[in-house]
């Protein structure tokens, strides 16, 4: 049962909604019965419970795919919007092969290039900022669901509690073992729990976007915006909060007055560089596709330099959150058009 609750099983419950859902549907009634359903995990036993809706778990999946397929609606005009696929560079090479003359084969070309300038303006001019409210709000709505189990479970159950200490006893155990100094994580881990559960929740959430992009073509016979990097920013005006932010936390370690809100405050400038990181991360996915290069190589590439050389993925982290810092003065976006876009 704990294997059908983790992550590896958990996306089969986003396909439940994905495949029972229809068009026709009355979507008030759909959603009332996506909470409902939703609200039937609360019944599993204590460490189930846990396991269910923390993030990456089976409850999540559902909730998030039970509203995420409403939006798919295939009737509504943004989602016939989306139907737009991209060739890739041997889609091109072929498409241009087919012209037997060389003259032709540049005003193919010259065709294609005005084809896909206009494909890439709209995707990012349009597409990006629906991507983008979509990921975090799906994000947003997760995190409150596995974070509100979390507390109920830590504070009024203490199942949370147990299991943590099991954890700790398990880990210091092995510490012990291998002669390194024992440190207690707990301390640490609640303090910085609603970033991580944030953290985790869109990672959870981008998952399931790659995962219905996948099944919703076959599902739908259409194609869709989710799980592209490419398409996620933040506003620009969030640059501000991350400065409050940031201001405050340093104000904090001189004046004793605002060390009561350290905790909120530590938490809410370590999810905004998060997601500057992940505005980093959609630049230069942009950079890349617009370039025709596949970037889930590159991705990969970085992940084995992360298994590696561990040290680099701080380093890749923290360049990626200074792009993602810098497309708020620079336009970083725009800049990576340009081989769509006039000069």
């Amino acid at each position: 049962m704990e294997a059908v609750l983790g992550f590896p099983l958990s996306l089969a419950f986003a396909l439940i909604p994905v495949y029972l859902y229809r068009p026709s549907f009355n979507r008030r009634l759909w959603l009332w019965g996506v909470f409902l359903l939703t609200g039937l995990f609360l019944l599993l036993p204590g460490k189930l419970r846990i396991e269910a809706f923390l993030p990456g778990g089976a409850a999540p999946f559902f909730f998030i795919a039970g509203v995420w397929v409403v939006a798919l609606n295939p009737t509504s005009s943004i989602y016939k919007l989306l139907n737009m696929p991209l060739p890739s560079r041997k889609d091109l090479k072929a498409e241009i092969e087919k012209v037997p003359d060389v003259e032709g084969r540049l005003q193919k070309y010259l065709a294609l290039t005005v084809q896909l300038k206009k494909i890439w303006l709209k995707r990012d001019q349009f597409l990006s900022g629906y991507n983008s409210a979509m990921l975090l709000i799906f994000s947003i709505a997760a995190t409150l669901v596995s974070f509100g189990v979390a507390v109920y479970e830590y504070f009024l159950t203490g199942t949370l509690r147990q299991l943590l200490e099991e954890i700790y006893k398990q880990v210091a155990a092995r510490m012990q073992a291998s002669g390194a100094e024992v440190v207690d994580f707990r301390p640490q881990l609640l303090e910085l729990s609603p970033a991580f559960f944030f953290a985790s929740s869109f990672a959870s959430v981008f998952c399931l976007g790659v995962f219905l992009r996948i099944f919703a073509r076959l599902r739908f016979k259409q194609n869709l915006v989710q799980g592209y990097m490419s398409l996620f920013r933040i506003p620009d005006n969030w640059v501000w909060g991350l400065i409050v932010f940031a201001g405050v936390y340093l104000l904090g370690l001189r004046i004793e007055a605002l060390k009561p809100a350290a905790f909120v405050v530590r938490n809410g400038m370590l999810i905004l560089l998060f997601l500057y990181m992940l505005q980093g991360i959609g630049v230069a996915s942009l950079f890349f596709e617009v370039r025709l290069v596949p970037t889930h190589w590159i991705a990969l590439g970085i992940m084995l330099m992360g298994l590696w050389v561990p040290e680099l993925l701080t380093l890749i982290a923290l360049s990626f959150t200074i792009l993602g810092l810098a497309e708020v003065w620079f336009a970083l976006r725009k800049r990576s058009l340009r081989p769509v876009i006039d000069a």
